[in-house]
């Protein structure tokens, strides 16, 4: 009779657990814009708690838990808008520059597409050119259309973050409890699968926390000598052309050739050889990149062939756009931690 009770006690309990998803399924559906909304200030707040993670452990070691959190989290806060009140300014003005050079960077343009079209070469393959102008001002009415989808875009980033003033408070209740939330959490895990799943869990969080840290290590070195290169070379907007060149650098392998095409746009007017110095001066960032800063900062996070890497940039790509290409990295570092850590698990349970 032990065995039918035990059948039915489990069923009763798939039941349980088959209507409470139902239940908080249906009310994502139904309210979702407040689940987004509080799904994106929770996220908000576990960056802000991760970011400044670092520093909190170097203070606990003499200061108590939660004057370390408090601390971390103010110091984290502080330096972030201290760089935002210094580089924007900056910013916006070279965005203006570079906004007034459109002009110009079209009609050299034409003049290039208009001795392309002189060329015997293309007269004799019967290439002609003669849409040029209506290639410009098809990406004209690009520009054009694509500036106010831009600006909505940035007022709906700019609502949403004026929504988010939570998140600073949560995220010093998570680096400050964050051991007691983990340890709730992981009693929400069935005791047969838990040794397995937090070993995996924390394999991933190992991995994902190497790669991001590392990637924007590099990234912000790349932005900095990018910009202090075309600062000595000449280049206008040597900001802006660096801040494009470190966010390029996020995707591996193919973003320092997406990034310098606008470096190139803006030289070109400045006379080819300031092309060709700024050319030389992103090409030797990158290089100085691959060589130290990579090797010393990753650490061998992602430890992939570089055909490997090109496969799930090319497949994060057609999946998500640029998106999935960002995420594509990321997610297979996640994957293998958490495969590797269950995997050695197995191996410690086996006799």
């Amino acid at each position: 009779m032990a065995a039918p009770a035990a059948r039915g006690g489990l069923t009763a309990r798939r039941i349980r657990i088959a209507a409470a998803g139902a239940l908080l399924l249906a009310a994502l559906i139904v309210f979702h814009r407040a689940a987004g909304q509080l799904l994106f200030q929770t996220g908000l707040a576990v960056l802000l708690a991760w970011a400044a993670l670092p520093l909190c452990r170097l203070l606990e070691r003499r200061l108590p838990a939660g004057l370390s959190a408090l601390l971390s989290l103010l110091a984290f806060l502080l330096a972030a808008v201290g760089l935002i009140w210094l580089l924007v300014p900056q910013l916006i003005a070279q965005l203006s520059l570079a906004a007034g050079a459109v002009p110009g960077l079209i009609d050299l343009t034409q003049s290039w597409l208009d001795a392309l079209e002189g060329m015997a070469l293309f007269t004799r393959l019967g290439i002609r050119l003669n849409s040029s102008e209506e290639l410009l001002h098809w990406a004209g009415a690009k520009a054009l259309n694509a500036v106010p989808d831009v600006m909505q875009r940035l007022a709906g980033l700019g609502d949403r973050l004026s929504r988010a003033f939570p998140a600073p408070v949560l995220g010093f209740y998570f680096l400050r409890d964050r051991e007691s939330f983990c340890f709730q959490a992981s009693l929400l895990i069935p005791l047969r699968y838990r040794r397995r799943l937090l070993a995996a869990l924390k394999e991933m969080r190992r991995e994902i926390a190497a790669y991001f840290r590392g990637q924007l290590l590099v990234s912000l070195a790349v932005a900095c000598l990018t910009a202090l290169g075309l600062l000595i070379v000449g280049v206008p907007a040597w900001l802006l052309l660096g801040a494009v060149m470190g966010l390029c650098d996020l995707i591996p392998y193919l973003g320092p050739y997406l990034g310098m095409i606008p470096i190139l746009l803006f030289s070109l007017p400045q006379g080819v050889s300031t092309a060709l110095w700024a050319a030389a001066a992103a090409a030797l960032v990158q290089q100085i990149e691959s060589v130290f800063l990579s090797p010393r900062l990753m650490g061998g996070a992602t430890g992939l062939h570089p055909a490997y890497v090109l496969l799930l940039l090319s497949a994060g790509g057609l999946a998500a756009g640029l998106r999935g290409m960002l995420l594509s990295l990321p997610l297979f570092v996640c994957v293998r931690g958490a495969a590797r850590a269950l995997r050695c698990a197995a191996r410690e349970e086996m006799p």
